[in-house]
């Protein structure tokens, strides 16, 4: 028996609205075997810088706080509590900074606009960074400098922040990460419980923030002038020009900055005892059922005056960081200064144009119309020709 030759299989039926597109090109449709596995959805896009601040508050144990001798035994046997804060602060959006520069040109008129840098000309190419990492070099320094009451060696510090690659890689920066931190470290330890709260390490925290990002933007400040300065070679020249006949355009040249909003959060809390007899690991505080009755009771009177964990304040004011850009926005003058005629020849100009468009488009919508004619004449089965036969005047 003869084997049949194979056929190739038939083409999929015409979809809904093919019947009208014979000129098009169909794309075949891919195999379902043959599809890749969807690509994962893009998740919500949370910028957030996160710093760890960690203090200490350490209680004498099983003596009277109020005596003399328990400052004396605080020296020997004692609590301690290591409280952690997390302090973030997440992007918001962005807006307009301050006006940096306005020029408004006349109709047809072409200026230069040369943009200097300042953070260009007194850091070398190997001491560049991004935004964010001069920001995080500054609060490394100024929070450091601040919480350990060593405002005098602020000005010392921030002279050397840019030459030196351990401000940023160790001294407070791995401080604020609870890493070692040389000499000084944020690491430090408190008697009094209420500079513990977190609204209060919120505070502080916040003032070393807000110069932190003062130092950035006056390290980040670009000039925008007419005058191109010969003595710096990285400069930025953009050129601008007004193209309309009789109206002039005012350029206001601002710069971008961000919006970060600040959170401070008692992450964790936990304790270890320095005593005879008593391992010196750190606990948390649910692991306290190996201890005596006596310490366990000294600890959870000592909780009372400790800020809760997962505690959280946030700043309603954002903080602002310069970006390395910046915007021009064109506004138009509101008077012409064009002569009466030479407006009124702009306006018929533009009313002949416009009736120009006009005709092309019932231009279009004719075609249409007689494009659909044929098709309802074709529908009821009508196959004379399209064109009317022409008509015989009689003599």
């Amino acid at each position: 028996m003869a084997a049949h030759p194979q056929k190739d299989p038939a083409p999929p039926p015409p979809e809904a609205g093919e019947e009208s597109e014979r000129c098009s090109v169909r794309l075949p449709k891919p195999d379902p075997c043959c599809i890749s596995p969807c690509e994962p959805p893009w998740l919500k896009d949370e910028q957030c810088l996160r710093w760890y601040e960690t203090k200490y508050f350490r209680v004498p144990l099983g003596k009277d706080r109020g005596n003399v001798g328990a400052f004396v035994n605080l020296l020997r046997e004692y609590i301690e509590f290591r409280i952690t804060y997390e302090h973030c602060l997440c992007l918001v959006g962005k807006q307009h900074g301050p006006l940096l520069y306005t020029v408004t040109l006349l109709p047809k008129e072409k200026v230069t606009l040369y943009h200097s840098d300042r953070y260009r000309r007194i850091s070398s190419e190997q001491d560049r960074y991004a935004v964010q990492s001069t920001f995080m070099q500054f609060l490394s320094v100024v929070h450091e400098a601040r919480t350990t009451n060593t405002m005098n060696l602020l000005n010392d510090r921030l002279a050397s922040v840019k030459g030196s690659t351990s401000v940023s890689a160790g001294g407070g920066l791995a401080g604020l990460l609870g890493l070692p931190s040389g000499n000084a470290s944020v690491q430090t330890s408190v008697t009094d419980h209420t500079v513990l709260q977190v609204g209060a390490v919120s505070d502080q925290f916040n003032q070393s923030v807000a110069q932190a990002s003062q130092l950035t933007h006056a390290e980040r400040s670009v000039v925008v002038s007419t005058y191109e300065d010969k003595e710096t070679a990285d400069i930025t020249a953009r050129t601008i020009q007004n193209d309309n006949d009789c109206r002039a355009v005012t350029y206001f040249v601002r710069k971008v900055v961000e919006l970060y909003t600040i959170r401070t959060t008692v992450v964790d809390i936990s304790y270890h005892i320095v005593a005879p007899n008593f391992p010196a690991d750190w606990h948390s505080l649910d692991d306290v059922a190996g201890l005596p009755a006596s310490v366990q009771d000294e600890i959870k009177q000592v909780l009372k005056l400790l800020p809760k964990l997962g505690a959280e304040v946030e700043k309603p004011k954002p903080i602002s960081l310069p970006t390395d850009g910046t915007v021009y926005d064109p506004e138009l003058a509101h008077c012409c200064s064009c002569e009466p005629e030479r407006e009124a020849a702009m306006r018929i100009s533009l009313e002949k144009q416009k009736a120009e468009a006009r005709k092309a488009c019932l231009e279009s919508q004719l075609l249409e119309v007689e494009l659909e004619r044929r098709r309802l004449l074709l529908a009821k089965g009508d196959l004379a020709p399209f064109e009317p036969p022409p008509v015989e005047c009689c003599e």
